[in-house]
């Protein structure tokens, strides 16, 4: 069924709890998003053409014979897990110092540091360590991921996911997938119904509904943190803590559009709530900055909510910017800018939404990182997507910007349903087969390590840029 549906659910967090209608794609997902260009799209765009002298890597396989291949590798892995946990989770990078995921000493990463909670943080927190499976692999940090967003609009997340379940993302599932920390986004939709939509606002100019919408967000995290679902990391100790499954599933939070913080004035009083990571604009661009499906570069408010963000210490996070507007943050702010989930223009076509080479390389220059997206048509063109495609990106970002500053950012179930993700990848416990993938392609001859790419690039990065 290819058409689009609306769906009619109570949201406990919207006004009065009316019913709020979600528009879906065909196989059920909610989403009320922009066209393929915004991020969250709808099920009726179309992919632009592959553009031409789009790469695949020599040593990819068809998706069925890589699977087998790289199933039947990783239970050869897990066989000898138990004798040689070493190279199951491994030193982070740029420190000759090892922080093993399952309970290492953390001294590495705090420098000693105790957590604060900071003033504005709400409740008490009651962490249970994470339980994992016996054997789950290689930790991981997915930089990326709208757990609010799908909370407000319905998704219970604490539920288990059903086999047959249209959507892949909820709590358990990132647990039983060895995630011990995410970037959780606070997304809002500019031009939605602040009145039937839980994360929606009418427009830039709607400062008091975009604020609602993304305080709404804030709010979920907080409530799950007093429930012990998550810990929200303000420092670098809560961080370790996390990678170490000594407290619940980390949350980093990123805003995604940062027209929820209504004048560059209220920035410290987020970073008090817990905000580590901003980007400026979504795809059709904010009041600070042009959006990949919104021409412009950043505007003046814009210019001064760069300097208000980086006296924060706030990350930067380029996916979602305009050209210009990407120009623009690098010419104003010194400071470290990450892709939390982009992919290649190269290989998947020539719109805003994605990577030039060239911006790749300025990524390069920051000492930045590239979050590797799962969303299938950020992949491939007119067909879907495969793990083959997955391992491509990755190698041509990391071939320039370095296989040190690559990893995860999933976005999984960001808007769409497993159907628009890679074949071979259908939930986050099948986040190994990339680290199989990776190594057929050469990804550890040429520098890369498993743990890099699945947690401790992006934890270097965290601790390099200072936000935490």
């Amino acid at each position: 069924m290819g058409c689009a549906m609306k769906l009619s659910i109570r949201c406990p967090f919207a006004a009065n709890a009316k019913d709020v209608v979600i528009p879906q794609d065909g196989h059920g997902t909610p989403k009320r998003a922009g066209h393929e260009h915004a991020g969250k799209p709808r099920a009726s765009c179309v992919p632009k053409p592959r553009c031409e002298g789009a790469r695949t890597h020599a040593m990819l396989r068809s998706p069925a014979q890589a699977r087998n291949t790289i199933e039947a590798d990783a239970r050869r892995r897990r066989m000898s897990a138990a004798s040689n946990t070493a190279d199951r989770e491994g030193s982070f990078l740029a420190a000759n110092a090892s922080l093993a995921c399952g309970g290492c000493a953390l001294g590495w990463f705090t420098g000693g540091e105790r957590s604060r909670r900071p003033r504005g943080a709400r409740g008490s927190r009651t962490f249970s360590p994470m339980k994992f499976p016996a054997d789950t692999g290689p930790c991981w940090a997915d930089a990326h991921l709208d757990l609010a967003y799908l909370a407000v609009n319905g998704r219970d997340m604490r539920a288990s996911v059903p086999a047959d379940a249209a959507h892949a993302l909820t709590l358990p599932a990132l647990r039983d997938g060895g995630v011990r920390v995410a970037f959780g986004t606070i997304f809002t939709e500019l031009g939605g119904d602040p009145a039937t939509e839980a994360v929606g606002y009418r427009d830039s100019d709607d400062l008091e509904g975009a604020h609602r919408a993304g305080l709404r967000q804030l709010e979920w995290y907080e409530e799950m943190e007093r429930a012990g679902e998550i810990a929200i990391v303000r420092s670098k100790a809560d961080y370790a803590r996390a990678l170490a499954g000594e407290s619940a599933l980390g949350i980093v939070l990123l805003m995604e559009c940062a027209d929820p913080i209504r004048s560059p004035d209220e920035v410290q009083w987020w970073h008090e709530r817990g905000l580590r990571v901003v980007g400026l604009s979504w795809g059709h661009g904010s009041r600070y900055a042009g959006g990949n499906a919104r021409a412009g570069g950043l505007t003046p408010i814009g210019r001064r909510m760069v300097e208000a963000l980086d006296a924060q210490r706030i990350l930067h996070d380029a996916s979602h910017l305009s050209r210009a507007a990407f120009d623009d943050l690098f010419a104003l702010s010194p400071r470290m800018v990450i892709a939390s989930h982009s992919n290649a223009a190269a290989l998947i076509g020539d719109n805003e939404r994605h990577l030039t080479d060239g911006q790749i390389a300025a990524l390069r220059d920051r000492d930045g990182w590239i979050g590797l997206n799962l969303y299938g048509r950020f992949l491939a063109n007119q067909r879907r997507a495969t793990l083959d495609d997955c391992v491509a990106q990755v190698m041509h970002v990391a071939e320039i910007v370095g296989f040190a500053r690559v990893g995860l950012g999933s976005d999984l179930d960001g808007g769409f349903d497993r159907m628009q993700l890679p074949i071979e990848i259908q939930s986050p416990s099948d986040y190994e087969l990339l680290l199989s993938g990776l190594e057929r392609a050469g990804f550890l001859q040429a520098g890369g390590t498993r743990d890099g790419y699945a947690h401790a690039n992006l934890s270097r990065v965290l601790r390099a840029s200072g936000c935490l």
